[in-house]
């Protein structure tokens, strides 16, 4: 025992030596279990154009350096939204282009690139342009590390705070939308692929609207936002300049070059990337034969689409590729169904084309497109469809239409019908997503007679073009037996016309220049043909023939067809409308004053010859008159059948037995008509042209609209009402500019005003006219006598 003791002591300092022999060793190279603590893994990893990972709650994007000052578009779309905000999922709420840039202080920069003026990089009069148009910074970030030639940043703080990609300034302004309020927002999901990133977040804002129930009751507001970043295409599509006499959405901008001693603006067209797939197919497209694009145009349904009417979207849809063959190309768009069991795809990743099924009150529907500011490619599109459009074709078929389709006599339509009118707005939708402007004077190339022919509009239909406002036939008569091919829009000739000379490719055009070259002679060519005729209503036109809902070459014939049709209409409307739900005769009620505004829009289209002026577009080679003056025999014509039939109250709409449930004294039924009546006659005067003086015209329409005071007739209500409005409308002018402005308006205001004093001072008439006349000429004194 005492010799293992002293063994044991023996070897002791031998094993006390190992011992901290071998801790030496572990201090110079620690083991792993030993060692600082290591970053956690990340949690999510994903490759595509920007490489993203998160770790924890942080999520990082890497940014790759062959990506910086690359053009990136930004696009940003809500995927929810609060209730009563008039805004809905899928909607878009933000563009624009954005790139990375390495800052001077080692940050990544983040910048909107503003495309307002440009200049090629090899002038040096591109220095200036630089200099005079920088870019705003949207964001700095913090390079968290560099490998493999790539720039990794967090993402956190950026998207949970206000920044520049998130709900535009003007959208918050009008939704009334305070700070994102930190803590209640988060990044939802990030997914990359090859030539996109989309990002998904949660953010709440304050917000002080009262017309929002969750702002109401809780002064904050959430929504759901996508933000994608997509790729502008390395290689740019060969641009098409605009061409005024083809309507086309457009990107414009200055150019710059050492060369020129005048600023060039140049304004491109908005169009899809349509190609041939290889250099055979592009001389099958020389020979004239048809070949299939490279990238054809798909559209996808939304899934939230109720199934019976995903069909006739489509179709609408598909009714396109008839156009695309003229300029050249087959199978060129179609329409499918989202393939919901697809993981891959989301409806908000700015790859794809769809059409949003939106479930809102308002009965609306649009089509736009994102475009390349640089060559206005379109990207994609996402057509909202609002679930209450359905109303809306429902009550402009039933009183345009209803003469002539038993089928649109009720409050609700069967499938087919109503299937086929939201294929109509379907195919007006897309044509605007394909870069189509809307044709207002489309229908006046149509003969009035030629709406009744029953051979000829069924073949032709009653429009040339489904981008103008034309909804149906109203002229056609019962007596006529024109069929729904007669009744409906369709892709007329101007539609087929405009596709061709938008998307028609130039094979042999080696820059923009000498494409627009090429284009000309098909442009005269087709400028022979009056159908092919685009007139633009959009803007401050005063050309009569470009109108909204008209139709025909001749307002006051085809507005005539017209109210014999609503004379004929609603004297069936109480049976028409009747519904067991409707126990109080609320459909009655509505669709009465639906049909009222519709006597207004004939009234307002007949109103525009007044005073208007045919515009047509020429080049020098072509000549003739751009301007030209409404004939004075259609100008007179017109302010006729506005005395027959506003001027003078309409008293038929008011003598149905129905209108005894609407009012208790009928004869407010028609106040409405009298005073805007009187203001659209007012609006007239400062539309003049020298074939019908301002002077000539306040002379005429003062004869008419106050014949009681030279007769000494009694002035009925209606009447009264429009010699009112008359009045106070032509004060307002008076009084909205000072004696010391140079501006038409006040004197023939005050001319008009005199005219009406002199007949009305003296004028007799029973004890209610004469004390009507007194108080018209009181105000009409205090108004002029104003300073």
């Amino acid at each position: 025992m005492l010799m293992a003791i002293a063994v044991m002591l023996a070897i002791a300092p031998v094993l006390a030596k190992d011992k901290n022999k071998n801790r030496d060793k572990k201090q110079k190279g620690q083991p792993a279990a030993q060692q600082a603590p290591q970053p956690p893994k990340p949690s999510i990893s994903r490759h595509g154009m920007f490489d993203i990972t998160k770790v924890n709650a942080d999520w990082f994007m890497e940014i790759p350096d062959s990506l910086l000052e690359k053009d990136i578009l930004s696009i940003t779309r809500y995927t929810s939204t609060p209730s009563g905000s008039g805004k809905f999922g899928g909607e878009m709420c933000n563009e624009q282009v954005v790139y990375f840039q390495k800052g001077v202080d080692g940050n990544l920069l983040l910048r909107s690139r503003m495309t307002v003026n440009v200049a090629d990089t090899t002038q040096m009069i591109n220095k200036a342009v630089i200099i005079s148009n920088e870019n705003p910074i949207i964001a700095s970030f913090k390079i968290e590390s560099s490998a493999n030639k790539k720039s990794k940043i967090k993402l956190n703080a950026f998207l949970n705070d206000d920044n520049a990609l998130g709900i535009h300034q003007s959208l918050k302004k009008s939704l009334e939308l305070g700070a994102p309020m930190m803590g209640l927002g988060y990044i939802e999901d990030i997914r990359t692929f090859p030539t996109n990133t989309e990002i998904r977040l949660v953010k709440t804002y304050n917000s002080s609207s009262k017309r929002m129930p969750g702002a109401v009751a809780t002064g904050k507001l959430t929504f759901g936002l996508n933000i994608s970043f997509v790729m502008l295409p390395e290689q740019q599509m060969m641009p098409r300049y605009y061409d005024p006499r083809v309507g086309y959405f457009t990107e414009s901008f200055n150019t710059f070059n050492d060369q020129q001693q005048r600023v060039d603006g140049k304004t491109l067209i908005s169009r899809y990337r349509l190609e041939p797939k290889d250099s055979a197919d592009l001389e099958k497209l020389r020979q004239g034969e048809l070949v299939e694009p490279k990238k054809p145009i798909v559209y996808y349904i939304d899934p939230a689409t109720p199934k019976q009417w995903r069909k006739y979207l489509i179709a609408g849809v598909n009714d396109w590729q008839k156009a695309f063959e003229k300029a050249g190309f087959k199978n060129a768009i179609r329409g499918e169904e989202w393939p919901e069991n697809d993981s891959t795809m989301s409806m908000e990743d700015a790859r794809f084309c769809v059409i949003r099924y939106l479930a809102s009150p308002i009965a609306n529907a649009y089509g736009p497109h994102v475009s390349d500011p640089r060559t206005g490619e379109i990207l994609e599109s996402h057509v909202c469809w609002y679930h209450n459009v359905m109303s809306l074709v429902h009550d402009w078929y039933m009183i345009q239409a209803s003469s002539i389709d038993e089928a649109s006599r009720k409050m609700k339509y069967d499938e087919e019908l109503m299937g086929n009118l939201i294929r109509f707005v379907s195919s007006h939708e897309v044509g605007h997503s394909l870069g189509l402007r809307h044709n207002f004077g489309s229908s006046s190339t149509v003969p009035v007679d030629s709406l009744r022919n029953k051979a000829w509009v069924e073949k032709h239909g009653h429009t040339p073009s489904i981008m103008d406002y034309a909804r149906f036939n109203y002229v056609a008569q019962p007596e006529d037996g024109i069929t729904r091919d007669g009744i409906f829009p369709r892709i007329g000739d101007y539609d087929e016309w405009a596709i061709q000379w938008g998307y028609k490719p130039m094979p042999d055009a080696q820059d923009v220049d000498e494409d627009h070259k090429a284009l000309e002679p098909m442009v005269q060519e087709a400028m022979k043909n009056p159908r092919l005729w685009w007139g633009d209503g959009e803007g401050l036109s005063t050309d009569p023939r470009r109108q909204t809902e008209d139709l025909g070459d001749d307002a006051v014939k085809a507005s005539t067809y017209g109210v014999q049709n609503l004379k004929r209409e609603m004297a069936n409307l109480e049976s028409w409308t009747a519904d067991e739900k409707d126990i109080y005769g609320e459909n009655l009620g509505e669709m009465y004053y639906q049909f009222q505004a519709q006597l207004n829009r004939y009234a307002g289209h007949v109103a525009k010859y007044i005073g208007g002026t045919y515009q047509n577009y020429r080049t020098r080679e072509q000549g003739g008159t751009v301007f030209q003056p409404t004939p004075l025999a259609k100008q007179k014509a017109s302010l006729k059948w506005l005395e027959e039939n506003v001027i003078n109250e309409p008293a038929w709409i008011r003598s149905f037995n129905y209108c005894k449930s609407l009012a208790a004294d009928t004869r407010d039924l028609t106040l409405n008509i009298a005073r805007t009546t009187a203001y659209v006659l007012v609006s007239r005067i400062s539309a003049n042209n020298d074939m019908y003086p301002a002077e000539k015209y306040i002379d005429d329409l003062v004869r008419i609209s106050f014949r009681e005071a030279a007769t000494g007739a009694s002035v009925g209500k209606y009447r009264e009402a429009l010699q009112l409005q008359m009045v106070s409308a032509l004060i307002s002018n008076f009084t909205a500019l000072p004696a010391t402005s140079i501006s038409t308006q006040r004197a023939h205001a005050m001319y008009a005003l005199k005219q009406i004093q002199s007949k009305v001072r003296t004028a007799a008439g029973d004890a209610h006219t004469r004390s009507h006349y007194a108080n018209i000429n009181d105000m009409i004194a205090r108004a002029l006598l104003v300073k």
